[in-house]
């Protein structure tokens, strides 16, 4: 039975929801700023619109599709990857049920939102990966393709989202300034808080499902 991986999950399980509670928030901040929604925002409701499927049926759906294509790159799925696609979604429909948030009336405070949406969605991102229980479907394409290709974060993530937009757009999905900053800037942000804390995703090893599974053998 392998014990360390059983008391790591247990260790880092508060510390992986924390992260996925200040994704949740940065993520609300960012729609209520009303400056345009994140470049995964404008995909999915681009595919929703040219579908029966809704919103959260496809963020699900792209999740798994997603997972799937990562085998390819040998980034396995851990117990991370399933809680962000369960959690995070669900985090964000009920912290907009409290209604403690709304959008601002002044430009001003709603770039203030979105600048500090995008910084929470970020830190929280470094939060649940420092955990070491998997990366999220769109977070472990992400660094499969880092240790790949030898690239940093601030190239590697522009890359993949501002793709991720051009087909949202022609897909349908509403786009604005919010979109393009998190499009170009979120890569450079989640970088600095990477080299803040030292935190280098192409050298950890994500502990994956089977790893768990092991655990409780």
């Amino acid at each position: 039975m392998n014990t360390s991986a059983l008391k790591k999950t247990i260790k880092n399980l508060p510390r992986l929801i924390l992260g996925f509670v200040i994704i949740a928030l940065g993520i609300n901040l960012s729609l209520y700023a009303d400056l345009g929604t994140n470049p995964w925002g404008t995909f999915h409701q681009g595919v929703s619109r040219i579908t029966p499927l809704t919103f959260g049926q496809v963020t699900q759906l792209t999740g798994v599709v997603i997972i799937l294509l990562s085998l390819i790159i040998k980034i396995y799925p851990g117990i991370g990857t399933i809680l962000n696609m369960l959690l995070i979604g669900f985090i964000v429909d009920f912290m907009d049920a409290l209604n403690l948030i709304s959008t601002p009336d002044s430009l001003i405070m709603k770039i203030v939102f979105l600048i500090i949406g995008t910084f929470l969605f970020n830190y929280g991102v470094y939060i649940y990966l420092s955990c070491e229980l998997g990366a999220g479907p769109r977070d472990g394409l992400m660094v499969g393709l880092l240790k790949i290709t030898g690239k940093s974060v601030s190239v590697i993530r522009p890359i993949i989202e501002v793709t991720i937009v051009i087909i949202g757009i022609l897909l349908g999905g509403a786009y604005g300034v919010g979109t393009v900053l998190n499009a170009f800037g979120g890569g450079y942000v989640l970088n600095k808080i990477f080299n803040f804390h030292n935190f280098n995703p192409k050298s950890i090893k994500q502990m994956v499902i089977k790893d768990f599974l092991l655990a409780n053998s």
